[in-house]
């Protein structure tokens, strides 16, 4: 049992993180994509969208070419980290985010747009007026990143080695199980997966309730 809550805890830290970090990175950059319009706009939305189907596993295996011994980042000595779980986590999460949160700041009334340059506001305030009309999309971009990455499997195997005490997570922890024939804890790590799934999102919902009134 003891051995559930660590690994529990260690796919806390790391998915919670992963997700904070790619929406620090993913929101505001989907934001300044809507308001300042940069030439190459369209250009990078269309690489967020293309990288949000990349298969997980193909993250995994750049990151494992680049960090492994013979790779040009070897010397980082990353490999089968928690730290390099969480940049392949980054990076599956981000594409998401980033492609989301543009469609949802896209799709703000132009009026309300209107009204707020009227006000006089400068772009800092036109953001945060994007940022509080979108904030349901936003935080159901951050979900749909969270529980992709809460799910991941093939990714983290690669880069973090499932290893006992070290890098094992509940998804890799589930697979193993299975493996060797020990189902109930496969089916008791599905469970808890599950109910840290549905925290995650009873809370964002609250949040989200509370913040529209």
């Amino acid at each position: 049992m003891s051995e559930l809550v660590e690994i529990s805890l260690r796919s806390i830290y790391v998915n919670c993180l992963a997700t904070l970090i790619a929406s620090l990175i993913g929101v505001p950059l989907a934001l300044l994509l809507n308001v300042a319009r940069p030439r190459f706009r369209d250009g990078l939305v269309l690489i967020f969208q293309t990288l949000v189907g990349i298969p997980p596993v193909l993250v995994g295996l750049v990151l494992w070419l680049l960090l492994s011994r013979s790779g040009p980042l070897g010397g980082l000595n990353l490999l089968y980290t928690t730290t390099v779980m969480i940049v392949a986590q980054i990076l599956i999460a981000l594409p998401i985010i980033v492609t989301m949160c543009h469609s949802h700041f896209a799709r703000v009334d132009e009026k309300i747009k209107l009204l707020v340059r009227t006000l006089g506001a400068d772009k800092l305030q036109f953001m945060g007026a994007m940022m509080r009309e979108s904030l349901s999309g936003v935080l159901s971009a951050i979900l749909t990143a969270f529980g992709r990455v809460a799910g991941e499997v093939g990714a983290v195997m690669i880069v973090g080695g499932n290893i006992l005490g070290k890098t094992r997570v509940l998804t890799t922890s589930i697979v193993l199980y299975t493996n060797t024939g020990q189902f109930e804890k496969a089916i008791l790590a599905g469970i808890i997966l599950l109910f840290i799934a549905f925290t995650v999102n009873l809370t964002a919902t609250l949040f989200s309730k509370r913040s529209e009134r």
